[in-house]
């Protein structure tokens, strides 16, 4: 069922510019596939019923099709009019000419202010000083704790930085003979709980990521070049590594799926994981949780990962019609506004404008613990690379932790593989 917005989300949105000029038929691409389409498709009649002059045809694909498909359809003059890109891909097309820059102009005109989205966020759609996109959709990387194993284990207190949660893993994490890390006997190969399991893959190179932004620093350098081996991302690293290896408050050989069964068990204090688990958490019988925001593991700040989603304008063939660009500027501001935003994260997404956050509907709702987190949500983005630095990455990531290779020889491997992909993406892309 969709949220009915409050009083005060109503009135907190800007004026938008009524346009008036003759009908027009937009085409609308989007990813939005699954539990979220029918969402979508709602706003989408909701915004022709209110826009006589505007009939927007929603189309909805695979990402990847996407993906696919948008170059060639900008190279030959035949792109949708609307086109939403992820944070991971958005840089990209911008910087291979895909996308037309939202000028200051426009987005005062259209009644967009990008004041009312959370900075990062906004930013993520940012290339060399102009905005190419609205976020219409978010999510972030998130903690959830289990409530009565925290409590069966003597934690008194939901962790928010590294000391905190580091004495909280230790009374998690327990063998099957009783003992605790530490103690004599211990056998971390035997755990019955523990705290949180160190996995691998994408989701490993994800935790590893916000670490490392909160350590100050960023999977990239100011040139764009991948700056893996900084101090901030060995440190990141090692952390993680001794989870497994010094602290063994984590089993060796975790994996995404094996650390959401065990949660799903009620054999681990702490799951991290992305926003989108929580309606499956929720449906888990017997399953007393809570989430949260990532906890300040690392050094100098908080900071998570976010995925995000961008209403862009394509680039158009020559006699394209200028009412159709207007028209769309229209559609964009109206989409995000507080009152949509608000329907849309029925769907599971995350507010994208503290305006929503703070919508009496989230009085209730566990979601909400997210929301303190979210002016400090990061996405991989900035630069047009994303694909070959986060492959990369997560290899690096996956090595240090399973324990293939020392953390400073996975990242400098890394670090070398991802040069050679950039050096040769620099010589396609602008």
């Amino acid at each position: 069922m969709l949220r009915i917005l409050s009083l005060t989300v109503l009135l907190s949105g800007a004026a938008l510019a009524a346009y008036t000029g003759p009908k027009v038929q937009l085409t609308y691409l989007h990813g939005f596939t699954g539990p979220d389409r029918p969402v979508m498709e709602k706003l989408i009649s909701q915004f022709n019923a209110s826009h006589p002059n505007i009939e927007v045809k929603g189309q909805a694909q695979p990402w990847g099709t996407t993906w696919q498909q948008l170059g060639p359809l900008v190279a030959s003059g035949r792109s949708p009019d609307i086109v939403v890109i992820n944070e991971d891909q958005v840089t990209s097309f911008i910087a291979r000419g895909a996308l037309t820059p939202l000028t200051a102009a426009e987005l005062s005109t259209a009644g967009i202010s990008k004041a009312r989205f959370y900075g990062p966020l906004w930013a993520t759609a940012d290339y060399k000083g102009a905005s190419y996109g609205v976020p219409v959709h978010s999510v972030a990387l998130a903690m959830y704790y289990n409530k009565d194993l925290l409590a069966k284990s003597g934690v008194t207190k939901v962790p928010t930085n590294r000391a905190e949660y580091l004495a909280a893993a230790q009374k998690c994490t327990v063998d099957k003979g009783g003992k605790r890390p530490g103690e004599a006997g211990f056998d971390a190969k035997n755990l019955n709980t523990w705290a949180a399991g160190v996995v691998n893959g994408w989701m490993g190179g994800t935790i590893a990521y916000s670490l490392v932004r909160q350590n100050g620093v960023d999977l990239v350098d100011k040139s764009q070049n991948a700056a893996f081996t900084s101090a901030g991302a060995r440190e990141a690293v090692q952390f993680l590594v001794d989870q497994v290896q010094k602290y063994q408050v984590s089993p060796a050989n975790a994996t995404e799926q094996s650390e959401i069964a065990a949660f799903r068990q009620g054999k681990t204090c702490f799951n991290f994981n992305g926003v989108w688990m929580l309606e499956q958490y929720k449906g888990q019988s017997g399953l007393n949780f809570g989430v949260t925001s990532l906890p300040q593991l690392g050094t100098k700040m908080n900071a998570a990962w976010g995925g995000s989603s961008h209403l862009t304008l394509p680039r158009q063939r020559a006699n394209y019609d200028k009412n159709k660009r207007l028209a769309s500027l229209e559609f964009l501001a109206w989409m995000t506004q507080p009152a949509q935003n608000l329907t849309w994260t029925a769907a599971g997404g995350l507010p994208t404008q503290p305006t929503v956050a703070k919508d009496k509907s989230y009085d209730n709702n566990p979601v909400s613990g997210l929301f303190e987190g979210l002016p400090n949500v990061y996405a991989t983005s900035g630069y047009p690379w994303v694909g070959q630095v986060r492959g990369a990455w997560d290899g690096a990531v996956e090595a240090a932790v399973l324990g293939k290779k020392s953390v400073e020889k996975a990242l400098a491997d890394a670090q070398n593989e991802a040069s050679k992909q950039i050096a040769q993406a620099r010589q396609t892309i602008k």
